[in-house]
């Protein structure tokens, strides 16, 4: 097929069915499905099993990460195109003709991605536990949300990355297609033969950043071997953001975001940020910016250290563990780069 859709589950049951679904009410139709399965105990496999037919499964014994599971499928597919993709999204039928048609217009653009909007979806084990607010049409319905999730990434010269537009109500502020930085790893359609290009030590996605920021580092690395990213509004999809990992600045507003996610989530994002620059930034531009890395870093620090000292400590501990590794990484990466510091200066805002 043109199209190898892979999915990494973990514990998905809740989600997937209406991924899958959207899946196959797709207009274009040459495409496989392939689900990586992280070692779920909640019934996920059996489910898909059951319900779907011509979807390959490769089931881990325990669970490998959102980077190393990925890589899983890449190499046992050979299809033109990688759509990553995960189980809490769901496509409008149009998307992946809207996707397709742009990247084959498009030979030198590695990346693709749609207008991802938020749907709300409250579970009914919630309502039992005794969560209020909920009204009855809430209830185990998927609602869709005119609130944006994703238009591509944006990083800035603090090296905090975001979600363009998220958050904001989709006005038609984001209904021009353009380049931009990257595309989230929640839905994004790759060129194979540009995975290829930046592959590091037979990885495509890093295998030791595990999960979160993975997908910055393969937009940062696609943009220094001169690969871009295009932004395509006409391919929409809703996207639940099941697992929090938000994507967004450190400041009083997000706090109460900060503190919700886990004692893992917060272990790898401020890990992985740190090897995400060492792995990618030109010296010239890090020190022109580092008024900016520092002080973004000073607040994470200190938030940390006041309520997840611990986790900072370990994050700490990991990254200098394998700082020589990564040094190898940026050696590989920057000798190899085809783009300089200075036309790379321009995604940082």
């Amino acid at each position: 097929p043109k199209v190898s859709i892979q999915i990494v589950t973990w514990n998905s049951r809740e989600y997937i069915g209406d991924c899958l679904d959207s899946i196959f009410s797709q207009t274009f139709k040459d495409f496989t499905v392939l689900i990586i399965d992280n070692a779920s105990t909640d019934g996920t496999v059996e489910f898909i099993e059951k319900k779907y037919k011509n979807i390959y499964i490769l089931r881990n014994s325990k669970n490998l990460g959102f980077s190393r599971a990925h890589n899983q499928g890449i190499k046992l597919t050979n299809s033109k195109y990688v759509f990553v993709l995960n189980p809490d999204v769901i496509l409008e039928p149009t998307f992946l003709e809207e996707i397709i048609k742009k990247a084959e217009k498009n030979k030198k653009i590695a990346a693709f991605g749609g207008k991802l909007l938020k749907i709300k979806f409250i579970p009914y084990h919630r309502w039992l536990s005794g969560d209020a607010g909920f009204t009855n049409r809430e209830l185990n319905e998927k609602i869709k949300t005119n609130v944006i999730d994703s238009t591509g990434l944006k990083i800035y010269r603090s090296r905090m990355v975001v979600d363009r537009g998220e958050g904001q109500e989709d006005k038609g502020k984001y209904n021009k297609q353009e380049k931009v930085f990257g595309i989230s790893g929640a839905c994004v359609l790759y060129r194979r033969k540009a995975l290829e290009d930046i592959k590091i030590f037979d990885e495509y996605f890093d295998e030791d950043f595990f999960a979160y920021k993975e997908d910055v580092d393969l937009a940062w690395r696609l943009q220094l071997r001169g690969w871009s990213a295009l932004y395509c509004p006409n391919a929409l999809a809703y996207h639940f953001r099941s697992t929090i990992g938000h994507r967004g600045k450190l400041n009083r507003i997000d706090i109460s975001k900060q503190a919700k996610k886990s004692p893992r989530v917060n272990f790898f994002s401020y890990r992985n940020h740190l090897w995400l620059i060492l792995k990618n930034d030109y010296w010239q531009n890090f020190f022109c910016h580092s008024f900016f890395i520092f002080w973004y870093q000073f607040k994470k620090i200190l938030w940390l250290l006041i309520f997840r000292p611990k986790i900072l400590f370990q994050a700490e501990l990991s990254f200098w563990r394998r700082f020589k590794k990564m040094l190898a990484k940026r050696k590989h990466i920057l000798r190899n780069a085809k783009v300089n510091a200075k036309e790379i200066k321009k995604w940082f805002y």
